[in-house]
Parts: C-alpha cells; sequence; structure tokens
C-alpha cells in the first residue's frame, strides 16, 4: 500500500506550525451562524421530515423514481460485495500523468463512488422502506470503509477525486444511521472522518482557500480545493454534535459563501472557468440546499445565485457545441441531464418562468435523472437519490409556467469574467444565430485557455466556427499542445505566436459594450495577454470590434500595433472542410452556411486550410468521438508594424451573401445581402453607422 501519513507531517514541519495553528490563522470565522437543528440527523432528511418523505416516494410525485431507485439498486447492487481498497499506481503528481495512469485514477475514482453510492442509496431506501436488509447494507459500508487509510491512496494528498466521491456523501449516511451503530462501530467510523476531514481542511487551507476574494485572482484560487467547499460544510453540519472539528467546518463553509463565493465570478452569475466547470456549481448549491433543508434565510439569497442559473441561457446550446475553458472527454457540452435538472431547480426556487421555458429546449438524448432505466453508481454525480432529495426540498414549491424567452435582452455582457454571448432568437434556438466571445480578466489560468479575443459561432442549431481540440484526459500532450493553446481558437497569432496557456497574467478587458435596438457592438483588448508571451513583450495594441446586427451578420474589425514588423495570421476552426475561394471561406453544417470575406488594408491574404492538429489525439480515444477538425489560417503576406483586418461574416440557411466591398483604417463598406449598403465609421468610441 503507497502510504502517505508522512505528508502531513512534514508540510506542517515545513511551516512550523501544527494544521490547528495554521487553521486559526488562514481563515476568519463568520461573526454568527445560522440557527442550527437541535436534533440529528441535520442533513437529508429531518427528523421531522420523515413521514412525509416516506409518504413523497411511496404515493405522492416522487413514487416512480424512487421505485426505479429501488428496483435498480436490488438487481445490482443489493449484495455487491464491499471492494478492496485501490492500489497504488506510482507518483500520483498530476504533471506525472500518462495514459495508463489515468486509467487507473479513474477506476479508483469509480470505485469510490460506487462505495459512497451504494451506502447512500441503502440508507434511503431503509429510510422508505424500514427493511433490515437496507441499514445492514449502509453500515457494512460504512464500517468496512473505515479500515481505508485515510491517508492512502484514497486520501486527498494522493488521489483528492477519490477522498471528494467517499466524503460527499458518507457523513450524510452517518447521520442518518448513527443511532444504529453499534459504540465501537461510532468510534471506529468518526475516527475515520475525523482524520480525513481534517486532513482535507488542512490541504484546503494550504491552498489558501480560507484566503480567497469573490471575483478575485488576488490569491489564486485553487480549482479543486474549491470545489470541495460544499463537501466540507456538509461534513460539518452532519457531524455537528460528534466531532468538535465539524463545527469549524461548517463555519468555514458558511463564511465561504456568505463572504468570498465565488472566486471564479461576481454577482453576474459567470464561471471563468468555463460552462463545463460551471457543473461544478450544482455541488456548491447541495450547501445552498442544506441551508434551505435547515431553514436558514441566507440560502440562494446571494445575488449570484440568482444570476447564475441565467448563465446556460445564454452561454449553451441545447444541442453539444464547443464552448470556452476545459471541456468533456469529446470537447463538446450541451444542456446535459443533470444541467436541464439544475436549472429546474432554479426555476422553482426563484418561480422563474424563464428558466423553465429553457429547460423545455431539452433534446438530449440521455434520459433525465428521474426516467433512468438502468440504474448505476459510476463516475458522475449527483447520484440518483440526490437527485430524488433535491426533488422533495423543493416538493412544496410548483414549476412555474414558461415564459416567452424573447422579452429577455438578445445579448448578455458578464463583466466579472468578460464574456459576451448575442442572440439573434433567443427563444427559438433552431432559428438563433449565437455569437459568443471572451476578453477575460482571468487570463489563461485553471481550466480557462488561452483565448483572449476569440470568438465562438453557432447557428440553426448547427456548429460553425468552433474552439477547436479535445481533452483525452486533463494534461494529455494534446491538450496541452492544442487545446490549450491559442493557435487553437477564432482569434490572431503575431509571427506565429499565441498568448501563453495556464498564465493568469495573459489577461484581457472587454472594454467597450453598447446593445442597440439593430446591433449589439463590443471591444476586446487583449494587449497583455500577448505580451505575457515573452517573445511579444513589446507588442502596443491587440484589439478586437465586433458588430452583430440584429439580421446575424458580423463585421470583426481586428487592429495589431508592434514595435517590430510582424505577419499576422487570422485563425478561424470549423468542423466540416471549409471551401476555399478568391479570398472567401465557405463552411457548411447541416442547414447552417458560413459565408467569410477578409479583407487586409494594405496588405494581402494567404488564406490556408488543413485538418492536422499541432499535437495529435492519443490515439487510444480516436475511437470516442474524437473526429477530425479543420483549421483555416489567413496570414498578411507583408510583415508590418500595424495590421487592420476586416472579417464579415454571414451565417444563414440559404447561402445569403454580404460584401464587404472596401475597407480603410477606420472604415469599412458593406454591401449588404438585401442590396442596401452600410458604412461602419471607428473610433475611439462607439462605431458610427451610415446606411442607403
Amino acid at each position: 500500500m503507497y502510504k502517505l501519513n508522512w505528508l502531513t507531517s512534514l508540510l506542517a514541519l515545513c511551516l512550523g506550525v501544527s494544521a490547528q495553528s495554521f487553521a486559526q490563522d488562514s481563515w476568519t470565522r463568520p461573526d454568527q451562524l445560522p440557527d442550527i437543528p437541535k436534533q440529528a440527523p441535520r442533513t437529508w432528511i429531518l427528523p421531522s421530515q420523515q413521514s412525509a418523505f416516506r409518504e413523497y416516494c411511496t404515493t405522492g410525485e416522487g413514487e416512480a423514481f424512487f421505485a426505479r431507485i429501488k428496483q435498480g439498486f436490488d438487481e445490482k447492487y443489493l449484495k455487491a460485495p464491499f471492494p478492496a481498497e485501490p492500489e497504488s499506481f506510482g507518483d500520483s503528481n498530476p504533471q506525472a500523468r500518462t495514459s495508463a495512469k489515468i486509467d487507473a485514477w479513474r477506476d479508483a475514482q469509480d470505485t469510490s463512488n460506487e462505495v459512497a453510492g451504494i451506502a447512500s442509496t441503502a440508507t434511503i431506501i431503509w429510510r422508505v422502506t424500514g427493511e433490515q436488509a437496507y441499514l445492514d447494507k449502509a453500515k457494512e459500508f460504512l464500517v468496512k470503509l473505515s479500515e481505508w487509510d485515510p491517508e492512502g491512496t484514497t486520501g486527498i494528498e494522493y488521489n483528492d477525486e477519490t477522498n471528494f466521491r467517499l466524503l460527499r456523501l458518507m457523513p450524510e449516511v452517518y447521520d442518518q444511521i448513527r443511532a444504529h451503530l453499534s459504540d465501537d462501530e461510532k468510534a471506529q467510523v468518526l475516527a475515520m472522518f475525523q482524520r480525513r476531514g481534517n486532513t482535507t481542511f488542512d490541504h484546503m487551507l494550504r491552498k489558501r482557500t480560507g484566503q480567497l476574494k469573490r471575483n478575485s485572482l488576488e490569491v489564486e484560487p485553487s480549482s479543486h480545493p474549491v470545489r470541495f467547499v460544499p463537501m466540507l460544510g456538509m461534513m460539518g453540519l452532519a457531524l455537528y454534535d460528534d466531532l468538535p472539528e465539524a463545527r469549524d467546518w461548517f463555519a468555514f463553509a458558511y463564511r465561504f459563501y456568505e463572504d468570498q463565493f465565488s472566486p471564479w465570478g461576481g454577482d453576474d452569475g459567470g464561471w471563468a472557468e468555463g460552462m463545463a466547470y460551471w457543473r461544478g456549481v450544482i455541488e456548491h448549491a447541495s450547501f445552498q440546499d442544506a441551508l434551505l433543508l435547515i431553514e436558514a434565510p441566507e440560502a440562494y439569497q446571494q445575488p449570484f445565485w440568482r444570476n447564475t442559473f441565467y448563465f446556460p441561457v445564454y452561454f449553451l446550446t441545447p444541442w453539444k457545441s464547443t464552448a470556452f475553458g476545459d471541456t468533456p472527454v469529446a470537447g463538446r457540452i450541451g444542456m446535459e441531464p443533470g444541467i436541464r435538472d439544475f436549472v429546474i431547480h432554479g426555476a422553482k426556487i426563484y418561480q422563474d418562468g424563464y428558466l423553465r421555458a429553457y429547460t423545455d429546449f431539452y433534446e438530449d438524448p440521455r434520459a433525465l435523472p428521474e426516467e433512468e432505466m438502468e440504474f448505476k453508481l459510476w463516475r458522475k454525480y449527483p447520484t440518483p437519490i440526490e437527485y430524488l432529495l433535491r426533488d422533495f426540498l423543493v416538493s412544496d414549491r410548483p414549476l412555474p409556467a414558461p415564459k416567452n424567452l424573447s422579452e429577455l435582452p438578445p445579448g448578455k455582457y458578464l463583466e466579472s469574467i468578460g464574456w459576451v454571448a448575442v442572440h439573434t432568437d433567443l427563444g427559438n434556438p433552431s432559428e438563433d444565430i449565437f455569437l459568443q466571445f471572451k476578453s477575460s480578466p482571468y487570463g489563461s489560468y485553471s481550466h480557462s485557455h488561452a483565448d483572449q479575443n476569440a470568438f465562438i459561432l453557432n447557428a440553426y442549431g448547427e456548429e460553425l466556427a468552433i474552439n477547436s481540440g479535445y481533452r483525452e484526459y486533463h494534461r494529455s500532450p494534446h491538450h496541452n499542445g492544442h487545446t490549450r493553446q491559442t493557435l487553437s481558437k477564432n482569434a490572431l497569432l503575431i509571427g506565429g505566436e499565441g498568448q501563453p496557456a495556464q498564465d493568469a497574467n495573459a489577461t484581457g478587458t472587454v472594454t467597450q459594450y453598447q446593445s442597440r435596438d439593430d446591433y449589439v457592438w463590443f471591444r476586446g483588448d487583449a494587449t497583455q495577454a500577448y505580451r505575457a508571451n515573452p517573445k511579444l513583450s513589446d507588442i502596443e495594441l491587440v484589439q478586437r470590434d465586433v458588430l452583430m446586427l440584429r439580421t446575424g451578420l458580423i463585421i470583426i474589425r481586428d487592429e495589431v500595433r508592434l514595435e517590430r514588423p510582424e505577419s499576422i495570421q487570422w485563425l478561424l476552426h470549423s468542423v466540416n472542410p471549409p471551401q476555399l475561394d478568391d479570398g472567401k471561406i465557405s463552411i457548411n453544417s447541416g442547414q447552417a452556411h458560413l459565408e467569410v470575406q477578409l479583407l487586409a488594408v494594405d496588405n494581402q491574404l494567404d488564406i490556408t486550410a488543413n485538418d492536422e492538429f499541432a499535437t495529435p489525439v492519443d490515439p487510444k480515444y480516436l475511437d470516442k468521438g474524437y473526429d477530425p477538425q479543420f483549421h483555416i489560417t489567413a496570414a498578411t503576406e507583408k510583415p508590418s508594424t500595424r495590421t487592420i483586418i476586416y472579417s464579415l461574416l454571414q451565417p444563414s440557411k440559404d447561402n445569403a451573401t454580404s460584401q464587404l466591398i472596401s475597407a480603410t483604417d477606420d472604415e469599412a463598406l458593406v454591401r449588404l445581402s438585401n442590396g442596401a449598403t452600410l458604412t461602419v465609421t471607428y473610433s475611439d468610441d462607439e462605431p458610427k453607422f451610415t446606411s442607403k
């Protein structure tokens, strides 16, 4: 067994403090806490709710869902043996990961997820049926887990995901069944929770989670410790009377959500790590649900929570498409079953018909949690019983009637993270043209990419201009060498160089945003992002103006100023092969068509395309939906100290064509598809328009 007991002691010696004194110096206790129920259990199902929960699951709204859970559990898990403790796979440092190690790392996660899933599901079935077999199963798995080494292969320092999968559910199992444990069993289980809880809390504090600030990289957040905060708080609530440390754990989480959350965004509800990692908000919401359960008035009351449910409404397509930041294994994300269920949860909490209307666009072929016929306790979370418990929590709140999304503003600018979304038909996805843009103060840090001033374009349910690349596993050669890099984005390279990846200093800024009746215009400044590359440290300006008419026509003006002459590469990526013809680019995707015309002022562009990744995909993953992608480069032929490139993007269903007639440093003349002409004049302020 790979023993890691030495690690905490060594770190404490290096820091010159004990874990407890370190904890006191590294976070601020809140002045007051909400009223905590005097009687356990305090999580999942309160004593006063036992009868109502049983009725909900046997004759109420949750009857069919509970029946599916019980049937699946009986068939697959009731007689499942407790698994062996996962074995070591050697050096677990993320920098040392290989494809084979990733498989072992994921297998250990799956084992831990099943242990917690079996124990928690058995607990809930026992709560409903009262049958001894389910209580025995929950007790067996809880007690046997306490025999695993808390600082071993499932400890937070070796494999933080396994520790997370165990602690996010097992304390609540104990909370529900503690009265049925012997004194020896209780002592053994609590000793395990104490060790795991203290090492987890100490790990989070060493990552400076207690010092984080809302919407700030002043103290750089570490993604996983932030994700562990709700787990710590729930564990503290479940063990509130059992361990002296538990009250600190709860107090830490409570203060974090009141004063610090979210370090990845602000009150407008955005999440700088991207839409895929926004899914972690579902986990953070479990602590808000715990507060709701104990009737704490603070539950879901911060502005972030009121606004974050609109993040997917504006930035996530119902179908799978590419998005900013790290995405799932095959590079796309849409309104998944869990996201749809979570937004429904928000619709009930806030009685918001717009959120309800968004979920009506759900088209994922996978079954919703309450309709899942194949019961599985596998890698993903929440587990089925968590969905059941969450549904019960808000079962007294009706699902609001849908409201027309076209009543909402067509564009959304999230200043906290530097993201912009513009829609032509927000309430009608199959007819909508959807442009998103990013120039972020979070740089390329954590799960963000080197993509300041980049855009993504979807139209009529199809991908047109994509975020290129995949993520077979985190930090794979392809992920590091292609997907995270500027060369995989609809952005610019300067002399073949892009913005540095994984750099909090590689920042961008949305300096202007205006939404008018007939257009949305915004400006991004990515100068600092390119300057963060030592080879480009003397750059003077990298600026992109984006104008999107309500018709869906997009006009982009890129300006680059340098101290020395360089060639500029304008990049575009697509799922389907482009057609290049006399300086124009055409892309077809299903019923959607994109016509792109480029013009460089006082320069010529050499346009090429290929389907080769800068770093190939791991061959082991090629049969998992890793389709070829196409990469278009329009390079200026003459190096210059000042380059201005205009691009005209016309999405349509009928091959409509607009034409970029001419352009100067600060003016573009466009002939629209209806025959009218539009002159756009640029300045330091909002562009001016003349049409005839």
